[in-house]
């Protein structure tokens, strides 16, 4: 159904398919606006974009799409600031951008775990950076990060061993609470298990 009034608008990062395309579903049948953030929108996830548009007719949801590339930090802006002249208000920021690797952790370069971390952990840094300070003025919003269990012993066995540097903001997430409270911006963390990427349907 279509957001009444009483729902939240809501950013979800890493929309293009696996369970940021599933978040921005469900929140949507719940009567929430949700952005999907999706880089290359134009281009490389144009079928995805695509595919949330015709859900949104097919359901009569509130969803669209928002470029967003979190490891940029005037994509993350943008993003934020074309939300909030759309809808004059950010609720929620669901953290769900991040990159899954396999395999023995001496197989990857120094480069190639920097830009992991550049997506799974200083991303969220740059989302929160622009969205924030408007929690901050509503005094209200809720930050989620999505991260992945497979870092506890979640992962199956069959699988390659698996080296995600996701875990690396749990600590930071922690040391928000104090600060975030007090603007009534609460963080959340939930750690599904690990599944492949999927795009939704």
């Amino acid at each position: 159904m279509r957001n009444d009034g009483t729902g939240k608008a809501i950013l979800v990062t890493g929309a293009s398919s696996g369970i940021g395309a599933l978040s921005v579903r469900a929140l949507a049948l719940a009567g929430h606006t949700v952005y999907a953030g999706i880089r290359q929108m134009a281009t490389r996830n144009a079928t995805a974009v695509a595919d949330l548009a015709r859900y949104g007719t097919d359901h009569q949801v509130d969803v669209q799409a928002v470029e967003l590339n979190v490891t940029s930090e005037d994509s993350a802006d943008a993003a934020v600031d074309r939300i909030l002249a759309e809808r004059g208000r950010l609720d929620v920021v669901v953290h769900n951008a991040g990159h899954m690797v396999l395999g023995a952790a001496e197989a990857f370069t120094a480069e190639q775990l920097a830009e992991l971390y550049d997506v799974n952990v200083l991303g969220t840094q740059r989302v929160n950076r622009a969205a924030l300070p408007k929690l901050r003025e509503q005094g209200s919003g809720l930050l989620v990060w999505i991260g992945s269990s497979s870092t506890r012993g979640g992962c199956p066995r069959s699988w390659p061993r698996i080296s995600p540097p996701r875990p690396r903001w749990t600590p930071w997430q922690s040391a928000m609470p104090p600060r975030c409270f007090r603007s009534a911006s609460i963080p959340r963390s939930w750690c599904p298990v690990p599944s492949p990427p999927a795009p939704a349907t």
